[in-house]
């Protein structure tokens, strides 16, 4: 099984490739929009003109959208604009996802390196010795394929998810320039103050994945982070079932973590059904629940899992970005896992946080701040002045460090990175403190 450090580790390891993607994005969209208000100018001295005459801000915006309209040099920088973007953000997105489709190969057998080693730990530990019969390598090679689909569906759909709505990225050029130029053209904001607006609006979303079925989207660095924490736990449950069906055992305990689901009824409700020890087997165990004073019920029943399938339901065990394992329990010999019992609810400025309240907390902070880092990142590469985020980056930062320090949480600065500088994962510090935490494992 693997450790909530090292699922934290894995996880992260190629949120990097998308951070790059959509600092690349930002950066393109403002720039060309900047570029292309510089067109703007005659029509800005029209807004002076009419403002003067007294003119209502609506005839003012049909005049002005007259002019570009008729102003051929500007219809043309947009269209070669336009155009131009299409290409080069289709060939970026292909460039990142062959590079997150690579890297996960690495990660997964990073993740089943560290599982096969805890795993033989315990074992040994139980007085058994088990082998490597080549299933490991078809385990992981099966998490490789499934997640190289995962990450490609990933970046399949993606955009951004602004005050007017979701926007694809292939469309994002063309709908954050109208709008820049119906603000220019009320004459209340600059052409410097639209582009700044562009830059805030589009780092506050964060280039997204988006699902239009369900309406639902995850910042791409989330959802990759989601992806492999998934694909790292799946993989790790496999190498349990295979150690376990190899030797017959029965019974496993299933883990238990502060802060976990406790929304539904069943195996939707994760808090309800962790930390306990179930039967796999399908049979009764009255002796063996007398001796460790727990009732033993079925673990698919329970959590919609599967040992002898390997296979089990979204919402349950397993199931996505779940953070659970399980592991064998001998029967008559082991004894079951105490886990601490959860904090207690806190009361900050006066109101109540249960402790998974203060992990939400936690996770809006960190969003926050991430998005105040892209929005630097980009204001710095078109040369504006950044002075006033970067304070509040600074002021953000304390006030995460404080909300932790008073949870009594340990703070996540991993979480608060932003590493968009570099398509290059060997020199990025998610990448290397998973080399650093493969090594380790596997001494």
């Amino acid at each position: 099984m693997l450790s909530d450090e090292q699922l934290d580790v894995l996880s992260g390891a190629l949120a990097p490739l998308f951070q790059n993607l959509e600092a690349w994005v930002i950066t393109d969209v403002a720039q060309r929009i900047k570029n292309t208000m510089m067109y703007t100018r005659t029509a800005e001295l029209e807004v002076e003109a009419l403002q003067k005459m007294g003119y209502s801000p609506a005839r003012i915006r049909a005049e002005v959208m007259r002019i570009l309209r008729a102003d051929k040099a500007f219809q043309r920088q947009v269209e070669e604009n336009t155009l131009a973007f299409k290409r080069e953000v289709a060939a970026k997105l292909a460039e990142i996802t062959g590079k997150a489709q690579e890297a996960a190969g690495e990660v997964i057998d990073g993740a089943g390196d560290m599982s096969w080693a805890d795993d033989i730990s315990l074992w040994d530990s139980a007085g058994v010795n088990l082998e490597e019969d080549g299933s490991l390598k078809q385990i992981t090679q099966a998490m490789k394929d499934q997640t190289r689909g995962t990450l490609k569906n990933l970046t399949r759909t993606t955009g951004f998810r602004t005050a007017s709505g979701m926007e694809s990225v292939k469309e994002v050029y063309q709908k954050e320039l109208d709008k820049a130029l119906v603000k220019a053209s009320s004459g209340a904001v600059t052409r410097e103050q639209c582009v700044r607006e562009v830059i805030q609006d589009l780092a506050r979303s964060g280039l997204r994945t988006i699902d239009y079925d369900s309406g639902r989207s995850y910042q791409l660095d989330t959802a990759s982070r989601m992806c492999l924490n998934t694909a790292a736990g799946q993989l790790a449950a496999q190498v349990c079932n295979s150690n376990i069906q190899k030797t017959g055992v029965t019974m496993v305990q299933v883990s238990a973590h502060w802060g976990a689901r406790d929304k539904g009824e069943g195996i939707k409700n994760h808090k309800e059904w962790q930390g306990k020890v179930y039967s796999i087997d399908g049979q009764l165990h009255p002796e063996e629940e007398k001796r460790i004073g727990m009732e033993i019920n079925d673990l698919q029943e329970c959590t919609g899992y599967s040992v002898q399938d390997g296979t089990g339901d979204i919402e349950g065990l397993h199931g996505v970005n779940c953070r659970h394992n399980h592991h064998p329990f001998f029967e008559g010999v082991s004894t079951p896992v105490k886990y601490d019992p959860e904090p207690e609810d806190k009361e900050i400025n006066g109101r109540t946080y249960s402790y998974y309240d203060v992990l939400q907390g936690m996770r809006r902070r960190e969003r926050e701040i991430r998005a105040l880092k892209r929005e630097k990142e980009a204001l710095e590469k078109l040369g504006e002045d950044a002075a006033a985020v970067k304070a509040k980056i600074r002021q953000k930062t304390k006030e995460y460090n404080s909300f932790c320090d008073i949870c009594e949480v340990r703070q996540k600065p991993e979480r608060l990175r932003v590493e968009s500088g570099t398509t290059d994962l060997t020199k990025t510090q998610a990448w290397k403190s998973f080399q650093e935490e493969r090594t380790k494992a596997v001494k």
